[in-house]
C-alpha cells in the first residue's frame, strides 16, 4: 500500500510532468516544485508556476533586482499521532522580489537571492500541533539559490519561510519551514 506522503510525492510528479506538457504547448511558461519540513514533522509538497514582471531594476552593473508572481498548489502531512488532522491543502499567490546575476543568459552560473510575502488559503485549519485561527495566513520567505542551464532555464533554492495570520487572529501558532525549490523555464 502507497504511504500518503509517497502518494503526495507520486502527485507532484505527475503534476510537473502535466506542467512540462503544458509548457511544451506554450500555456504555463514555468513550471515549480518543492519540498520541505515544517514545525511538528510536517512533510510540505507543492506545485507552482511563476509568471515574470519582464522589469528590471538596478541593472546598471553586473546585478539586477527582478521580480515575478508566484502561485503554488500545496499538500502538508504528517504522520505525528495527536488531535489535529493528518492531511491539510493550500493554495497562495507571492509576489517575489530577486536580487540575482545577469550571466544567467549565457548559461554559467547565477546565484541569487530573493524576498516575499504572499496570501495563503489553508484547508483545514490545522495540522499535527499546529492551529491556526483561520484559513487566510500570510507567508513570508526568504530564500537563496542559483540558475543554470541556457538562458537560465533551471532554478534550485533553498526557503526559510514563516506562515501565520500576522497576528490578525488568536491563536497565531504559525509554523515555520525549510523549503527545497526547483523549477524549469519553458
Amino acid at each position: 500500500m502507497i504511504k500518503p506522503n509517497q502518494r503526495a510525492g507520486i502527485l507532484l510528479a505527475a503534476a510537473l510532468l502535466i506542467f512540462s506538457s503544458a509548457g511544451s504547448a506554450g500555456i504555463v511558461d514555468n513550471s515549480t516544485t518543492s519540498y520541505g519540513r515544517g514545525q511538528g514533522g510536517v512533510d510540505i509538497y507543492r506545485i507552482g508556476t511563476k509568471k515574470p514582471w519582464n522589469r528590471t531594476w538596478f541593472s546598471e552593473g553586473s546585478w539586477q533586482v527582478s521580480g515575478y508572481w508566484h502561485g503554488e498548489l500545496g499538500h502538508w502531512h504528517s504522520d505525528k499521532a495527536g488531535a489535529h488532522e493528518d492531511n491539510l491543502f493550500e493554495i497562495s499567490v507571492t509576489p517575489v522580489f530577486r536580487l540575482e546575476q545577469k550571466n544567467s543568459d549565457n548559461g554559467q552560473l547565477s546565484p541569487y537571492l530573493e524576498a516575499g510575502i504572499g496570501v495563503h488559503i489553508l484547508g483545514p485549519t490545522s495540522i499535527s500541533d499546529r492551529s491556526f485561527s483561520n484559513a487566510v495566513q500570510f507567508g513570508e520567505h526568504l530564500g537563496a539559490g542559483l540558475r543554470f542551464g541556457n538562458n537560465g532555464r533551471y532554478d534550485l533554492g533553498y526557503r526559510y519561510q514563516h506562515l501565520s495570520n500576522g497576528s490578525l487572529d488568536s491563536p497565531n501558532n504559525g509554523m515555520d519551514m525549510h523549503t527545497l525549490n526547483f523549477g524549469i523555464a519553458y
